[in-house]
């Protein structure tokens, strides 16, 4: 089992977060901590944990990211990831894993041939700062697809674990995915578009800390959603889409031909004119998770905003 984590002066959280790993259920990992260029004690934190582990099952390898951004961080661990991986693991470095969270995921992996493409992502508990805050992740209603990838992220990346097979098509793409917005949509985006089979662990595995300083945080408030759609209308989230898109039409040899036909579909659908793009994006099957998302979606179609 390897385990990725990305690194930037994380030391306020960094040590519970490491201290859960250890009962993640698998006797023996080993952690990729890549460091981002922090300004704080993380490193030296990370030292500290790598020591105190000796010369066990569990070891850390420390690495020094490319400071290009957190999702540049990540893709640069996928990209060097042996040539036949194991199970991958990805988490973040201001959560707490719950006990468990990895034998589960494994179990499920190994129920399935080894030369089939599989990932198993899940719900999260996201928490703080106010003390008793605590929340679980809404359980999607629809099955994960690429068609549902394209517009929506539901596979966390903190709660994200691929098998070999899954891993190894990560590892070819990654040099591909330069700009793209977030990793874990990426990782989504580019498997189920290769056509990967998608296990769900219904049961939270992860606490996801809310806090200031989240890059992306879970966006459950009203003033989130507010935020949202002032963005939407803004065109942020077409700009994130279209960073995503790049990335994936030049993944395109990864995806099989049903999903490369949905893909240009979705293409075509955002540069067509009224009503054309509504046309096309009906045939692509888009959609997403929940009906306040659907309607969301749709607006933006209508507006041009996706």
């Amino acid at each position: 089992m390897l385990i990725l984590i990305g690194v930037r002066n994380g030391e306020q959280f960094l040590e519970p977060q490491l201290a859960s790993l250890l009962a993640s259920g698998v006797e023996s990992w080993t952690l990729w901590a890549s460091d981002d260029g922090s300004s704080d004690g993380s490193v030296a934190l990370i030292e500290r944990f790598a020591e105190a582990l000796g010369d066990g099952p569990c070891n850390v390898v420390a690495r020094r990211g490319p400071q290009q951004g957190f999702a540049a961080n990540y893709l640069s661990m996928l990209a060097d990831l042996p040539d036949v991986p194991g199970l991958v693991a990805l988490a973040d470095q201001d959560d707490i894993w719950l006990p468990k969270r990895l034998s589960r995921a494994a179990k499920m992996l190994n129920r399935l041939p080894s030369s089939i493409p599989a990932f198993v992502y899940g719900r999260r508990f996201d928490w703080g700062p106010r003390p008793g805050r605590m929340r679980a992740s809404r359980m999607p209603r629809g099955r994960a697809c690429f068609a549902n990838a394209l517009v929506e992220n539901v596979a966390f990346g903190n709660t994200l674990v691929l098998n070999g097979a899954a891993a190894r098509i990560a590892r070819q793409a990654a040099p591909l995915a330069e700009g793209i917005y977030s990793h874990d949509w990426w990782l989504y985006q580019l498997l189920t578009g290769a056509g990967a089979i998608c296990l769900m662990d219904r049961e939270p595995s992860v606490l996801y800390r809310q806090h200031a300083g989240n890059v992306i945080g879970a966006q459950g408030s009203f003033v989130d959603w507010t935020k949202r759609k002032v963005g939407v209308a803004r065109g942020l989230y077409a700009a994130r889409v279209q960073a995503q898109l790049n990335a994936l039409e030049r993944c395109e040899d990864f995806l099989t031909p049903e999903n490369r036909e949905i893909l240009r579909l979705f293409v075509s659908a955002r540069q067509a004119p009224w009503p054309r793009r509504i046309q096309e994006m009906r045939r692509a099957g888009i959609f997403r998770q929940n009906l306040e998302g659907n309607i969301g979606f749709w607006g933006a179609v209508l507006l041009g905003r996706i």
